[in-house]
């Protein structure tokens, strides 16, 4: 039976049938895979520049990691582009736990990531957009530069982001879209030749993004940036206690938990992604603080290694299970109770229209643009669009 596409999206975007439907899914699956359908290699790298952070956000853990700031060598990244390029990886994001900006070296690894021909994503909290480090980041040419902003009003951004400038981002953003729009690399796209990179503005929706708030938000930042993409907070594998939780209903939090937790989803990233922590540690996990979903060591161990090494194997055989016993971060991670990536898309869609907001371009991930454009032309690209978005702020 094949649902109508309204039908079809209205139960992707029903957290809980969504849910339900997954679970139902990997539980088929299992019984001729065991440890899922494999890929020989992850489809990308996230990398962690430094788990170094300025701000103390009450929806993140950094605040309360144990692990030391450190900042990954460039003789480890240099072995980890290389092996990528070896397994035709296409794709690296620049940024996990920490401030990505934090770590001097970053327009460098931007630049080495490009010449090797890879898709390049980066975020940043925006607080040390420096014209100096701006330029060097445009002129390295990643692919998306996310900017991350909840609030146009300042005393909200302040409550949210506890430590931020919200004028020193807003100048940061203003000087960011200057540079770019003067010198950013030119590139084909699905919307003629355009500079690089797309710029978005990435918001975690609170209690603070009332009516009156989103249109000053849009008033604020919708002159700097290509798009925008609104998502829900989660606990962060347990680390952040106090987000907001936007389930509206007469059961107790602790019953949705419980709920949530019956119906939760496998994570994608053991079947998807590998983590390089700063300290050269391999994690499976955008929310490992203190790399305690660890797989091993990057340097000693070959991306290839590590992908198909024992710790993996275990890793999915507990997503495939949901038997989390040896792997504790992941049980009370509610990213697999709650998220949903389809529910973050249409919202971001609602908001925008309903602000009246029109996309210059969307964040776009394609290595073939003028496939893309052509797809825009039949009235298709929406939902691959959509696909991609769902990676452009959260790793």
């Amino acid at each position: 039976m094949v649902l109508p596409q309204g039908l079809r999206s209205w139960v992707r975007r029903t957290v809980i049938l969504q849910r339900t439907i997954e679970h139902l899914r990997t539980v088929r699956l299992r019984r001729t895979h065991p440890l899922g359908i494999i890929p020989d290699a992850p489809s990308r790298i996230i990398v962690e520049p430094t788990n170094a952070c300025n701000l103390k956000c009450g929806f993140c853990g950094n605040k309360d990691m144990l692990r030391p700031w450190t900042y990954l060598p460039m003789d480890l990244y240099e072995q980890l582009i290389g092996e990528m390029v070896e397994l035709d990886i296409p794709r690296i994001t620049l940024h996990t736990i920490g401030e990505s900006t934090m770590n001097p070296n970053l327009p460098d690894m931007v630049r080495i990531a490009k010449a090797a021909g890879l898709v390049a994503t980066l975020s940043t909290n925006g607080t040390l957009l420096s014209e100096e480090l701006v330029r060097k980041l445009v002129h390295a040419g990643p692919d998306i530069l996310n900017v991350s902003v909840d609030a146009a009003d300042p005393a909200a951004f302040k409550a949210i982001r506890p430590g931020i400038d919200p004028a020193g981002v807003l100048a940061g953003m203003k000087r960011l879209k200057r540079i770019r729009d003067a010198e950013g690399p030119l590139r084909d796209s699905p919307w003629g030749e355009v500079r690089l990179p797309t710029l978005v503005g990435t918001c975690v929706i609170t209690p603070y993004f009332d009516r009156a708030e989103e249109m000053r938000f849009f008033e604020t930042y919708g002159p700097l940036v290509d798009d925008f993409f609104f998502h829900w907070p989660n606990n962060h594998a347990n680390y952040a206690h106090d987000e907001p939780h936007r389930l509206r209903s007469l059961i107790p939090r602790k019953a949705q938990d419980w709920l949530y937790k019956k119906v939760r989803q496998s994570c994608s990233y053991p079947w998807d992604a590998l983590f390089l922590l700063s300290d050269g540690t391999m994690s499976v996990c955008r929310f490992d603080f203190d790399a305690r979903v660890k797989v091993g060591r990057f340097g000693p161990q070959s991306i290839r290694e590590l992908w198909h090494s024992e710790a993996m194997q275990s890793l999915r055989r507990a997503h495939m299970t949901f038997d989390f016993r040896d792997w504790s971060t992941c049980e009370d991670c509610s990213a697999t109770w709650y998220e949903n990536r389809h529910e973050h898309y249409t919202t971001s869609q609602k908001i925008k229209r309903r602000n009246g907001y029109v996309a210059a371009r969307n964040a776009w991930l394609t290595l073939d643009p003028m496939k893309q454009r052509a797809a825009l032309g039949s009235g298709t690209v929406e939902s691959e669009v959509g696909k991609k978005l769902a990676v452009t702020g959260r790793g």
